[in-house]
């Protein structure tokens, strides 16, 4: 049912209206009236008002400009016109604006009607819409909860409780059980790379998932991030074996990590699980716990299935193994931007760290490794000395002797002289 508030400057067209419209047929609840735009606003100020049946020409404040004001304070509210011929063209400039419908004068009671009719379609339309929103909300609250209870149980190692509630989550998203697939992992920041300012575990929680949704888009997955500590967060995708691609998974956890380390102002140990199926509720969380464990020293990384340690390359940290590629790639013109990606850092936090631990800027370390090897293979091989300018990163001869001179106060055949006597 709809509530109606009926406007005229003029008394007698108002309680026409009010006394000649068979409101006992229409979907009707309350029929309120005003002989002007201040007492209407009386009215919307103080009543829940559906629709705002209006004559246009009223002195000091005609029925658009009360309508817009409707429009701004009630913002479902539908707005009907009376209006002469005169004022047709005005009229069609107010349903431009927004009002629902126009009705020319005389008033014919049954063109009324009709038109409260057709209102009353868009208010149950607005009504369903509103419905369903209330619904999305309670059921996200009942997801959230649901999740909450989980959470609860694993740290609790209820894992009864937890095998249960595991079981009902494909209820919450509506699809069978043996289709629904739903993928825990367990994050924990380890570091901050600059002063922690305003991050809080509510805004961890909002990154982390808005990044999983992100990644795992093409896959419809529905993501869940809840933080049970500092530190920790509990993620959990849910997708559906139908829209499951095989590796997929795998290749989305090493790029959300991969992410959240370039960009992020903290770095993660990212602990992904499988899909629990029946009854191995506790054996996947408990493994992710243990993973969690054995990472005492708080290294970053991704700790894969099986993988309690990270691999060689992961225990160092990021300096050690950006000077192990610096190494490996002397050959190449090597960038700042490379390697800070190679060790997902920041380029301008990995530049002040390397400086930090090193002494050296990259560029100048870079440089001094590159020399130190042209010095090598300039005492130790028969290897022109364009081949070796090459083997160190220097398609420009001249510039690679400038630079060695540079360093060695030595000309490359200056110093091989040198070195073979």
């Amino acid at each position: 049912m709809m509530n109606v508030c009926l406007v005229d400057d003029q008394r007698a067209v108002v309680d026409s209206l009010k006394n000649g419209i068979r409101w006992e047929k229409l979907p009707v609840d309350k029929v309120y009236t005003a002989c002007s735009a201040r007492e209407a606003k009386l009215i919307l100020k103080n009543f829940p008002v559906d629709v705002l049946l209006s004559d246009i020409e009223m002195p000091e404040e005609d029925g658009i400009s009360l309508c817009l004001w409707a429009k701004k304070e009630i913002a479902d509210i539908e707005c009907i016109f009376l209006t002469s011929h005169a004022d047709f063209e005005y009229a069609r400039e107010a349903i431009r604006m927004g009002s629902f419908d126009y009705i020319l004068q005389p008033v014919r009671y049954e063109d009324v009607e009709k038109a409260l009719l057709r209102v009353w379609e868009r208010v149950c339309e607005k009504q369903k819409m509103q419905n369903m929103i209330n619904s999305q909300r309670l059921f996200m609250e009942q997801k959230n909860h649901m999740f909450d209870v989980l959470t609860a149980n694993i740290m609790a190692e209820n894992w009864a409780e937890a095998e249960q509630l595991y079981g009902h989550l494909p209820e919450l998203y509506g699809v069978d059980a043996e289709e629904c697939q739903i993928y825990p992992a367990l994050v924990q920041v380890v570091r901050w790379k600059k002063l922690r300012n305003d991050w809080e575990k509510k805004l961890v929680s909002l990154v982390l998932k808005n990044v999983l949704e992100e990644l795992f888009y093409q896959e419809k997955a529905n993501v869940w991030v809840t933080g049970f500590r500092e530190d920790r967060y509990w993620c959990f995708i849910q997708t559906t074996r139908a829209e499951f691609h095989e590796g997929s998974c795998s290749q989305h956890m090493q790029q959300f990590y991969d992410f959240i380390e370039a960009n992020m102002d903290f770095s993660i140990a990212f602990y992904p699980g499988e899909a629990p199926q029946k009854g191995e509720v506790r054996q996947v969380f408990e493994g992710l716990l243990r993973r969690a464990a054995c990472n005492a020293e708080g290294k970053k990384g991704v700790f894969w299935e099986n993988a309690e340690n990270l691999e060689e390359e992961g225990d160092q940290d990021a300096v050690t193994l950006a000077v192990s590629y610096i190494k490996k790639n002397l050959s190449k013109n090597i960038s700042r931007t490379d390697v800070a990606s190679y060790v997902h850092l920041n380029e301008e936090y990995f530049s002040r760290l390397f400086k930090q631990q090193t002494g050296e800027t990259f560029k100048d370390y870079v440089m001094m490794e590159k020399m130190r090897e042209a010095q090598k293979l300039l005492k130790n091989s028969r290897l022109s000395v364009s081949i070796i300018a090459s083997k160190v990163g220097y398609d420009n001869f001249s510039h690679f002797s400038k630079m060695f001179k540079k360093i060695t106060d030595q000309t490359p055949q200056e110093y091989r002289k040198v070195h073979e006597k």
